[in-house]
């Protein structure tokens, strides 16, 4: 699994399943969203 990281908002690479996607979000510090395959960084948000 390989990423690019094209800005510090947005992560772009290559197609995801849903599980990977899953197994990425357990350990993630910021909140991502699933898109297509893609894992696009969400944008504001809270600590709560």
């Amino acid at each position: 699994m390989v990423f690019a990281e094209t800005s510090s908002s947005d992560i772009v690479g290559t197609r995801l399943t849903l599980d990977e996607y899953r197994a990425i979000e357990q350990t993630s510090p910021e909140r991502h969203e699933y898109r297509n395959g893609e894992i696009i960084t969400m944008s504001g948000g809270s600590e709560a």
